[in-house]
């Protein structure tokens, strides 16, 4: 799995890092494209840490722990960051598709930027807790910790149970409406980059987070499932430029530069405005 996972990982760097150079220099903001810019960033940083642990993998190197731990804490940040901001672009998208007029009056100036600025500190402060409570069991299941990482688990089971239910339906919402409205017109595009970001999140993101929950507890699930998990995992920070690409080739089919798919699978045209 891990052979099949490099590859992918490769490419999913070079994709992310494609579309983040896109976002901040190339693309016309909206509203959604710091949503788009920070989850970028958030599979970047884990998939830079999945490439240092495959190697690490194929060719065993001496790590020391301080270098070992910032590795760990920084991947458990983004990890946790990427289920936050997607599930917060839902939840302010559908509420602009619903609410429109309530939408554009009262919301803030910046509201993106202040949002996923808050759902980082908000993810650095749970990843820290988890960190410190769990993190030995990953080199030894000791008795004095399984306390505290016990009450961890069920804390980061509750955040998936209110992030997961939010984003789903929100998506759902969406989808709906945009089937509703098909008949009169095209869909925004920036609705159906949405729908196929959370379809792919709940495939492959959410299968490794069910795992890891359901591992706690029956660690004798054993080494295919977990060497699943980790190809399941480099997919899900793989896939999301590749979905853009996609989805901005086949709005308007036309051999044009990449900043350019990305920018009309990013498009609503009701809501295209410089600030964010």
């Amino acid at each position: 799995m891990i052979i099949l996972s490099i590859p992918i990982c490769i490419l999913g760097l070079m994709g992310n890092a494609m579309v983040f150079y896109f976002l901040c220099y190339k693309i016309q903001k909206t509203r959604f494209t710091v949503y788009i810019q920070n989850m970028i960033f958030a599979d970047i940083v884990v998939l830079l840490y999945q490439y240092t642990y495959f190697m690490l993998f194929l060719k065993p190197t001496a790590v020391s722990a301080p270098v070992s731990n910032f590795l760990e804490l920084v991947y458990m940040l983004a990890y946790n960051a990427g289920l936050y901001i997607l599930t917060s672009l839902c939840a302010e998208r559908c509420v602009s598709v619903f609410y429109p007029i309530w939408y554009q009056s009262h919301r803030p100036k910046r509201f993106s930027v202040i949002i996923c600025a808050i759902l980082w500190v908000f993810s650095a402060l749970v990843s820290i807790l988890e960190y410190f409570t769990c993190y030995p069991r990953f080199y030894a299941y000791l008795e004095e910790d399984s306390y505290g990482c016990y009450f961890q688990t069920i804390f980061q089971i509750i955040i998936f149970l209110i992030f997961v239910p939010i984003m789903v339906g929100s998506t759902l919402a969406i989808f709906i409406r945009m089937k509703q409205k098909m008949r009169q017109s095209p869909p925004a595009a920036i609705d159906v980059s949405i729908t196929a970001l959370v379809i792919f999140f709940i495939v492959f993101d959410s299968s490794v987070r069910v795992y890891n929950f359901v591992e706690y507890w029956y660690d004798t699930i054993g080494v295919p499932l977990f060497a699943v998990s980790v190809l399941c995992d480099t997919i899900s920070t793989s896939v999301d430029p590749f979905l853009l690409f996609f989805i901005g080739y086949c709005t308007e089919r036309a051999c044009d530069p990449l900043e350019v798919f990305v920018e009309r699978a990013l498009q609503d045209e009701r809501n295209r405005v410089e600030g964010t």
